[in-house]
Protein backbone atom coordinates (compact mmCIF):
# COMPACT_ATOMS: atom_id res chain seq x y z
CA UNK A 1 0.00 0.00 0.00
CA UNK A 2 1.62 3.95 -0.79
CA UNK A 3 1.47 6.04 1.74
CA UNK A 4 -0.17 9.92 0.65
CA UNK A 5 2.26 11.93 0.07
CA UNK A 6 2.48 14.69 3.00
CA UNK A 7 1.41 18.35 1.02
CA UNK A 8 4.23 20.62 0.19
CA UNK A 9 5.17 23.55 -2.27
CA UNK A 10 8.56 23.11 -3.90
CA UNK A 11 11.06 25.66 -3.31
CA UNK A 12 13.45 27.30 -5.97
CA UNK A 13 16.13 25.13 -4.85
CA UNK A 14 14.04 22.02 -5.08
CA UNK A 15 14.00 21.75 -8.97
CA UNK A 16 16.80 23.19 -11.17
CA UNK A 17 14.41 22.56 -14.71
CA UNK A 18 13.31 25.07 -16.46
CA UNK A 19 9.83 24.34 -16.06
CA UNK A 20 7.59 23.24 -13.26
CA UNK A 21 3.37 22.07 -12.80
CA UNK A 22 2.46 22.99 -9.13
CA UNK A 23 -0.29 21.15 -8.12
CA UNK A 24 -2.55 23.16 -5.89
CA UNK A 25 -3.06 20.09 -3.48
CA UNK A 26 0.77 20.26 -3.21
CA UNK A 27 1.71 16.66 -3.95
CA UNK A 28 2.31 15.00 -7.63
CA UNK A 29 5.02 18.08 -8.82
CA UNK A 30 5.91 18.07 -12.20
CA UNK A 31 9.41 19.36 -13.78
CA UNK A 32 10.27 19.49 -17.65
CA UNK A 33 13.94 19.93 -18.16
CA UNK A 34 14.23 21.84 -21.15
CA UNK A 35 17.94 21.10 -21.62
CA UNK A 36 17.46 17.11 -22.30
CA UNK A 37 13.71 16.86 -22.88
CA UNK A 38 12.56 14.83 -19.99
CA UNK A 39 9.62 14.91 -17.67
CA UNK A 40 10.42 14.72 -13.23
CA UNK A 41 8.55 14.43 -10.63
CA UNK A 42 9.68 16.62 -7.64
CA UNK A 43 9.59 15.00 -4.08
CA UNK A 44 10.21 16.42 -0.63
CA UNK A 45 13.84 15.65 0.23
CA UNK A 46 14.70 13.30 -2.32
CA UNK A 47 16.23 13.56 -5.45
CA UNK A 48 13.55 14.43 -8.33
CA UNK A 49 12.26 10.83 -10.52
CA UNK A 50 12.57 10.95 -14.06
CA UNK A 51 9.66 9.79 -16.36
CA UNK A 52 8.63 8.73 -18.90
CA UNK A 53 6.41 11.52 -20.77
CA UNK A 54 3.06 9.72 -20.92
CA UNK A 55 3.27 8.56 -17.16
CA UNK A 56 3.68 12.49 -16.62
CA UNK A 57 0.42 12.77 -18.08
CA UNK A 58 -0.75 9.75 -16.40
CA UNK A 59 0.27 11.24 -12.95
CA UNK A 60 -1.34 14.41 -13.66
CA UNK A 61 -4.07 13.99 -16.05
CA UNK A 62 -5.58 17.26 -15.18
CA UNK A 63 -2.22 18.83 -16.75
CA UNK A 64 -2.45 16.68 -19.98
CA UNK A 65 -2.73 19.82 -21.92
CA UNK A 66 0.35 21.54 -20.48
CA UNK A 67 2.44 18.21 -20.48
CA UNK A 68 1.89 18.16 -24.31
CA UNK A 69 2.33 21.76 -25.23
CA UNK A 70 5.91 21.88 -23.25
CA UNK A 71 7.10 18.77 -25.19
CA UNK A 72 6.01 20.02 -28.55
CA UNK A 73 7.50 23.02 -27.55
CA UNK A 74 10.54 21.59 -26.88
CA UNK A 75 10.53 18.83 -29.51
CA UNK A 76 9.90 21.91 -32.25
CA UNK A 77 12.84 23.80 -30.91
CA UNK A 78 15.24 21.18 -30.81
CA UNK A 79 15.12 19.48 -34.62
CA UNK A 80 18.34 17.45 -34.58
CA UNK A 81 18.30 15.84 -31.13
CA UNK A 82 17.25 12.12 -30.91
CA UNK A 83 15.14 12.39 -27.85
CA UNK A 84 12.58 14.64 -29.79
CA UNK A 85 11.19 11.18 -31.09
CA UNK A 86 10.77 9.38 -27.58
CA UNK A 87 9.06 12.14 -26.28
CA UNK A 88 6.33 12.36 -28.61
CA UNK A 89 6.01 8.66 -28.47
CA UNK A 90 5.83 8.69 -24.76
CA UNK A 91 3.39 11.64 -24.39
CA UNK A 92 1.31 10.60 -27.69
CA UNK A 93 0.65 7.34 -25.95
CA UNK A 94 0.15 9.00 -21.90
CA UNK A 95 -2.64 11.28 -23.88
CA UNK A 96 -3.93 8.00 -25.65
CA UNK A 97 -4.24 6.12 -22.55
CA UNK A 98 -6.09 8.81 -20.57
CA UNK A 99 -8.71 9.15 -22.99
CA UNK A 100 -9.72 5.71 -23.37
CA UNK A 101 -9.53 5.45 -19.78
CA UNK A 102 -11.89 8.35 -19.97
CA UNK A 103 -14.10 6.61 -22.68
CA UNK A 104 -14.21 3.94 -20.96
CA UNK A 105 -15.69 4.99 -18.02
CA UNK A 106 -18.54 6.42 -19.94
CA UNK A 107 -19.38 3.76 -21.61
CA UNK A 108 -18.46 5.38 -25.21
CA UNK A 109 -16.15 2.69 -25.61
Amino acid sequence: MKMREEPWTPGPNDSPFGFTLLNPQGDRHLAFDDRRGHWYRLWRGRRPERLNGGDAILLRPSETGSILQISMVWIMNHPTETRRHALAEEVAAGAHAVVQHFARLSGAV
